[in-house]
Formats: structure tokens, C-alpha cells, sequence
């Protein structure tokens, strides 16, 4: 090993900005790291129109096959920070170099391969990203990318393929380098996430809990010094990934803190440094060529280091279900290149830890002549390692489709609160495309009633569910089963097929009758509620994909006319996605009712006799009207029927009373009647307004 006596200054990166949530239990199903799940799932249908980065050495490489392209790592990676998810394509029980999956394909980007259309073979742990996200956005992502330095080869894939699917990537990788990285300044790992277009690191970490601390995965490349080892241990431990290699396999695995593969004493260790003790050859085996730190195709090179192998130290053994990734031939087969270990056990996510053998594999090796590929593949394993999900992510906010909502009485009535029992309210929901994906199969599901069970409260008005715009290339139809009622493909209000495209919109609308018995039951006031839904092919149906009420500083949002005089202006709360509301006011115990007798004229009619009565049981209250025409009858319990009539010995009123449910107190109501002529029959007019008192 080449050991400088000094360590170089830590170098520090800013890298671009995200907004991170520390998801310390990520709700993903637990997925084994590195060996396979059994039984293995069963392989996905990869629909036409994915784009597929090939990770083979000749789609990806050149026509011999002597190269590879690392900046197809930092494609994948551009995409996972973008939240945009990539399946990572490994076949179960594969030997190392055999095939994954194959495809008819098209090139879209890069130069290496073929241009298609052609029937393409796959190995070494291709990426692929279904068709939702082969958008604009995203095609500009992938040719900015490549803009900046050597272009990745992406097909697109003509027709439906089958593939074994190890894992469907949604992690945001978020690298911590240990303070010297590796190489004394100039940098083993810091070199190698540059070589590969990936920027999400942080040098110079030797507290992995460090205070505002969070990755997905650390790496120490050679570290002397243990005193962080509890640390590390704890980081693994909270579903952190971490790759110790070379003098960090000693430092780490060694302490009694650490013992992440072994049990004690843990490894007997080989180096390249006098006195030389490492074993001259790259004739390599490798048991677990279906693991993800295996993907790569051809030989491993044999490095220098101060660590080049290690083997079980007498009196130890495995530990944490430890498997080899990479070991010696021969009569050298229990010592070991790469082992990978998960100490949360095979079912959780995160908690790996990969060790590997040799000091830097872009550095040439005076004593071992290794190709360009084989160097290159261990820094393939690097950065596979990079891919493996872990449970400590840095995440920025998930995906979801916008979602709007507004409610609007759409009755015709005067007088009375401005939401009442009886009343027909209008929910219009519009859903706007602004992820980067195309939503196919898109579905609005609506619940009637509150936060997904049905209400009481409120009666679908049959049919009323209505498709009333889609912008921007959407398409979709009005399902005629909706009902509203059960979890279940009767509440979805479109028909399948709906299409939502990148910067595409759905309006809908839909009509519910506020029953009448809200009040009665709730007399001290009840808010109604209403929460949509939305899912995809893309967007599963979870809490971030629900409407929103429009602010209620923007109702005029989507260009939608104004709430009429009485609607209920909706609120929006920026922390979380709030159901829309009408709230209804509070019954009160007892009620009035106030009114004015008059002419055709608007004159007011004196001594007229009103007479209330209560329907339940046909109590009779009465009142003059003033010389103004004015009434006014108090003392009425509400939630009862009342019927209303006006009699006068000079003016005719409808022999048909008024029929009220009265809720609340009622004042403005108009009576007006036609003055009697002897010998004619009188024609009443009867008219009525209300207000709220």
C-alpha cells in the first residue's frame, strides 16, 4: 500500500439544492439485499415504450466489448433524484455474466449499441423506467445529461417484455464519504462519483450521526482510525447501507463494536504492503452472480492495497447471514475479494454492509496487469452497492397529481342561511398533471360522505357525475355505475382507460343533497365533508394524491366562474390536504318567524291575521300585522314542520299555506295580497324572501 504520512485537506461540495425528509421507517415493502427472496416474485410485464439503460459493456461500452460507460450510474441516479422510480433488472439464480431479460428496442440516446429497431439481449443489471415517464421533462433530463460528458446509450422498447424485477428504485441516494476518502485528498470515492456524473456525496464525514445528518449509504474507503465505529454501527443498524474497503474492512469489521459479517475475531487480513502477504490473481470466482454488487460483466481486477483480501480468522466465522461475492480459486478459495453481509436480517430493507478488498480500482497495479474492464468492473461494484435500497433516506416530497376542489350551492332559494338541510351542493374537482410522467389508467374515486366512509349527511344525485373538461391531451369518460357508496369500482367516477398527461387536466363535477336530518341530529352545527382520491399506473392510490379545496384567496384557480352569493369559500392548509367542507350553522333551539304583509303596490297592510301551525301535533300561534304590515312570531321549537297563512277581511291570500321546516329563524318573508272586490273573484299573488336573522 502506498501510504502518504499525511492525510490531504477534506474537500467540501455543494451540491444542488433539495428539500429532504428523513423517513426513518420508509413504507416500502422489506425486500432481501443481496440474496434472492424465495420464492423470487414473479417477473413483471414491462410494457412497450420503457426506455432501458443497458448495463452491458457493448450497448453501453463499445462494439468490442472492452469498456463500459460509469455515467449510466449517474443517469439512474439523475432520474431517483428527480423521484422518478427505476426498476433494476437482475435474473434470479443467473450465473454472473448470463443474461437478464430481452427486448425489441429503438436507441433514443447515446451512440454505443445499435439504433434499432432490434431484438436486443440485456445483462449485467439493466435499469429500466416504465413508459409513464417517457415525457418531455424527462427527455430533457436524459439529453442535458448527456450533454455534459459521455453521452449513456437509452433504447425504448417497441413491444411488451417479460423481466425479474430485484427491485423497483424510489430511494434518493445521498452519499457520505469518510474524511480522507480513501486515497489521502486526492480521493478514491470522490473520483469515482465524479467519473460517473453523480454529485449527491458529502466529504470529510467521520460521524455518520452527526447532527442533521442523513444518507442512504457511507463509505470508507480507508480509515485507520475507530473511533466512529459505534456510529456506523448504529447508522447500519437504523437501515443505513455502508461499504468498507481496504484498511476500513480491518478498522471496522475488526473492533468489537463493529463485527458486521464476522463473529469474533472476525477476518485474517492480506496485504500488498511488506511484507507482502496478498495472493497474485484475478482468477476470481464468484458464487452470487444474481446479487446487485455482482452486476457487472467480465473479470475483477486483483488490486493493491492495504487490504487486498481476507479470509475467516481462526476461531471465527459468519455472521448476519454473510455471503461471498467475489473470493480466490482454487487452493485460495477461503480467502475472500467482496462479501456482503445484512445485519438487520434478509427481510428489511437497508442495513447492508459490503466490504471489499483493494485500495483503488482506477489506479494501475505495478505488480498485477489488469485490462482497462476489469478495473473498471470493481468500480462498477462501488456504485452498485450505491443502488441497494436503504431505509434512512433523504427524500424529497413523493409525486402526486394536484388535486382541486370547490363546493357550490347550486339551489335557487331565498332567504335562510347560506347552507342549509335541502340544499344540492356541486363539488367540482379538477386533477393537474404536474409530475413528470404521464398518468395512464388515471381514476378519481369519490367516496360520498367524509374521509372515506359514507355519510348520513349527504345523497348522491344520480347521474350527476360529470366529465366537464379535459385540457392539455386528457381523456376521459363519466362512469354511469358511480354510485358513491362502498370502497369499491362503483365509486370510481370515470370509466378505465382515462389518460392524464405531463401538464394535462380533468375537471369534474359532481351534485349531493344535504339531508335533512344533519341539524336535528347535530343541533349544535355539523360541517359536511367530501374528499376525493386520485390513483394511475403510476400514482398509487395514497394520501398524496388526494384534492385539495381551492384557497380561498383564488377561487377563479382554473378560470371557473365565481362561487355565487351564499357558497361557502373553502380553505386551503399548505401542510396538509384538507377535505372540502360546508359547514352548516348551529340549530338553535327555538325560532322565529318574521314577515311583512303588502300590496301589489309594497304598501303594508294593517290588522292582518298570520297564523302558524306546527304540523307534528297542530298547535296554533298567531299575530296582527302592524300598520306597516309587519309580524313577527317567536317562541317556534325548530326541526318541526310549520304551515303559514295570512287572512284579511279587505285582501285575498292564497288558501294554500306556506310550508316551512324550520331550522332556524326565518325573517323577510312576503305575503302579498290583492285587495276584494265585491262581485269578483280575488287573484292572489304569494311571494316569499328570506333572510337570516
Amino acid at each position: 500500500m502506498r501510504t502518504p504520512n499525511q492525510f490531504g485537506r477534506v474537500r467540501q461540495l455543494i451540491i444542488r439544492s433539495f428539500v429532504f425528509t428523513i423517513l426513518c421507517a420508509l413504507g416500502v415493502a422489506s425486500t432481501p439485499a443481496q440474496a434472492v427472496p424465495v420464492p423470487a416474485p414473479p417477473p413483471e410485464n414491462i410494457l412497450a415504450g420503457a426506455l432501458i439503460i443497458p448495463m452491458d459493456n457493448v450497448n453501453q461500452g463499445n462494439a468490442a466489448g472492452t469498456t463500459f460507460n460509469l455515467r449510466a450510474y449517474g443517469l439512474a441516479n439523475l432520474l431517483l433524484q428527480n423521484g422518478i422510480p427505476v426498476k433494476w433488472v437482475i435474473k434470479p439464480g443467473k450465473s454472473k455474466d448470463d443474461n437478464d431479460f430481452s427486448a425489441n428496442v429503438t436507441r433514443i440516446a447515446g451512440t454505443e449499441g445499435v439504433a434499432g429497431p432490434a431484438s436486443l439481449d440485456f445483462a449485467g443489471g439493466p435499469f429500466v423506467v416504465t413508459r409513464d415517464y417517457d415525457t418531455a421533462p424527462v427527455r430533457n433530463m436524459i439529453n442535458t445529461f448527456n450533454s455534459t460528458g459521455t453521452p449513456v446509450t437509452v433504447y425504448k422498447s417497441n413491444a411488451d417484455a417479460i423481466a425479474d424485477v430485484r427491485y423497483t428504485l424510489t430511494h434518493i441516494p445521498k452519499i457520505a464519504i469518510g474524511p480522507d476518502g480513501g486515497n489521502f485528498g486526492s480521493g478514491v470515492y470522490q473520483g469515482l462519483f465524479d467519473r460517473a456524473g453523480i454529485p449527491n456525496y458529502t466529504t470529510g464525514i467521520d460521524d455518520i450521526n452527526q447532527p442533521g445528518a442523513c444518507y442512504t449509504i457511507a463509505t470508507q474507503g480507508h480509515q485507520v482510525d475507530d473511533s466512529y465505529v459505534d456510529s456506523f454501527r448504529t447508522f447500519v443498524e437504523s437501515g443505513g447501507n455502508l461499504i468498507l474497503q481496504c484498511a476500513s474492512v480491518g478498522t471496522f469489521e475488526n473492533n468489537s463494536s463493529g463485527h458486521f459479517q464476522t463473529t469474533a475475531p472476525g477476518y485474517a487480513l492480506f496485504t500488498s504492503n511488506a511484507p507482502a502477504t496478498e495472493i497474485n490473481s484475478n482468477a476470481f470466482v464468484f458464487p452470487q452472480g444474481d446479487m446487485p454488487f455482482n452486476q457487472f460483466l467480465g473479470l475483477l481486477a486483483d488490486q493493491d492495497g492495504a487490504v487486498t483480501e481476507y479470509a475467516y480468522a481462526p476461531g471465527g466465522g459468519p455472521a448476519n447471514g454473510n455471503l461471498v461475492a467475489a473470493r480466490n480459486s482454487g487452493g485460495n478459495s477461503n480467502v475472500f475479494v467482496a462479501t456482503v453481509s445484512q445485519v438487520n436480517g434478509p427481510a428489511a430493507t437497508g442495513g447492508v454492509v459490503f466490504e471489499f478488498g483493494g485500495h483503488d480500482y482506477a489506479r494501475p497495479d505495478s505488480t498485477e496487469t489488469d485490462s482497462a474492464l476489469a478495473m473498471i468492473n470493481g468500480q462498477r461494484m462501488q456504485l452498485n452497492a450505491v443502488f441497494v435500497p436503504a431505509v434512512s433516506i433523504c427524500q424529497v416530497e413523493p409525486q402526486s397529481v394536484l388535486g382541486y376542489k370547490s363546493v357550490r350551492r347550486i339551489n335557487s332559494r331565498q332567504g335562510g342561511p347560506p347552507i342549509a338541510p335541502g340544499d344540492t351542493l356541486e363539488w367540482t374537482i379538477d386533477y393537474v398533471n404536474n409530475t413528470v410522467a404521464d398518468q395512464f389508467n388515471f381514476q378519481v374515486r369519490d367516496l360520498i360522505g367524509e374521509f372515506g366512509t359514507n355519510s348520513q349527511y349527504l345523497t348522491l344525485v344520480p347521474g350527476s357525475n360529470l366529465v366537464t373538461q379535459t385540457t392539455g391531451g386528457a381523456t376521459a369518460t363519466r362512469n354511469a355505475a358511480f354510485d358513491g357508496a362502498g370502497n369499491d369500482a362503483t365509486a370510481d367516477m370515470l370509466t378505465d382507460g382515462a389518460f392524464l398527461p405531463v401538464g394535462g387536466r380533468i375537471q369534474l363535477k359532481v351534485q349531493t343533497i344535504i339531508n335533512a336530518n344533519v341539524l336535528i341530529q347535530n343541533p349544535a352545527g355539523y360541517t359536511v365533508f367530501n374528499q376525493t382520491t386520485a390513483r394511475s399506473a403510476t400514482l398509487p392510490p395514497t394520501g398524496t394524491t388526494k384534492s385539495d379545496a381551492i384557497d380561498a384567496t383564488n377561487t377563479n384557480i382554473f378560470g371557473v366562474e365565481a362561487p355565487p352569493p351564499g357558497s361557502v369559500p373553502q380553505t386551503q392548509n399548505g401542510s396538509i390536504i384538507n377535505p372540502t367542507s360546508a359547514p352548516l350553522r348551529p340549530l338553535a333551539a327555538e325560532a322565529l318567524i318574521e314577515g311583512r304583509a303588502v300590496t301589489a303596490g309594497g304598501s303594508g297592510i294593517n290588522n292582518a291575521l298570520v297564523t302558524v301551525v306546527r304540523a307534528s301535533n297542530g298547535e296554533v300561534r298567531t299575530a296582527r300585522t302592524n300598520a306597516l304590515g309587519f309580524f313577527q312570531i317567536g317562541g317556534l321549537p325548530v326541526g318541526q314542520v310549520y304551515l303559514v297563512t295570512v287572512r284579511s277581511k279587505l285582501y285575498r291570500f292564497p288558501t294554500d299555506p306556506m310550508v316551512l321546516n324550520l331550522s332556524d329563524s326565518i325573517t323577510g318573508l312576503s305575503f302579498t295580497g290583492q285587495q276584494f272586490k265585491p262581485g269578483k273573484q280575488a287573484t292572489t299573488i304569494f311571494k316569499s324572501g328570506a333572510g337570516k336573522r
